[in-house]
């Protein structure tokens, strides 16, 4: 059975990133980007693992806190911990077309994009990377980055703050807001809750290219997004 495939109107979009975005290569291994930053301050320092990272921890929290924001007393350049961090994003993951499409589209129909992630704005753009979709500057395709450090809740993405405090934040109408990702459970319901009016799911294995339940949107291709917005 043919689903009808609606129009949604809408002037932001927030996207998730891992899953969404990017996807592991096969026989992927990224490494921690803390063992990155471990080894650069253990080869610049020349101390200890265990002096490495007390050092670290003493620069700020790197549970809570983006890495790129830790660099100070640390001795080690902003460029070179993207080098190497870059290094092993390559290596390990894609960006599918459908996803890159995607984000392109929206630059040309003026819609406002924004990450809705777990990943800082660094660690989110050192992923855009991988398909060339941004660099350690930023992102042209981007208006803008709610990583889980954003608002200081040390539940990050993870908190029932988060996503009302983007909509704050930014002051979007949920009503013309979108959020797309690739889990239920961290993506699809807490964005509801919120108010988000258009929440959509993609699922690349999913059979049917379009399935609307669970009051979401559901798709295999985000290329489908782009005949509908």
């Amino acid at each position: 059975m043919q689903v009808t495939v609606e129009k949604i109107d809408v002037n932001t979009v927030l996207i998730d990133v891992d899953g969404t975005i990017t996807g592991k290569k096969e026989d992927a291994g990224i490494i921690n980007p803390l063992e990155h930053l471990l080894n650069l301050v253990m080869e610049k320092k020349g101390v200890s693992q265990k002096e490495a990272l007390q050092e670290i921890s003493e620069a700020g929290n790197p549970e809570t806190t983006c890495l790129f924001n830790l660099l100070r007393t640390l001795d080690v350049s902003r460029e070179e911990l993207w080098e190497r961090l870059r290094n092993d994003v390559v290596k390990n993951i894609e960006i599918p077309e459908d996803a890159s499409f995607f984000i392109k589209s929206l630059r040309e129909k003026k819609i406002k994009l924004y990450s809705a992630t777990t990943n800082s704005r660094m660690i989110t753009l050192l992923k855009l990377s991988a398909g060339g979709l941004g660099d350690i500057n930023g992102s042209p395709y981007f208006a803008g980055y709610f990583g889980g450090d954003a608002f200081n809740d040390p539940q990050g993405k993870y908190s029932e703050k988060f996503f009302p405090s983007i909509l704050k934040h930014g002051n979007f109408d949920p009503e013309k807001t979108m959020m797309v990702g690739d889990n239920e459970k961290c993506d699809l319901l807490p964005a509801l809750k919120s108010g988000i009016r258009s929440v959509v799911i993609i699922n690349r294995k999913q059979k049917e290219s379009l399935i609307y339940k669970n009051g979401g949107i559901y798709v295999n291709s985000l290329r489908i997004l782009c005949d509908m917005i």
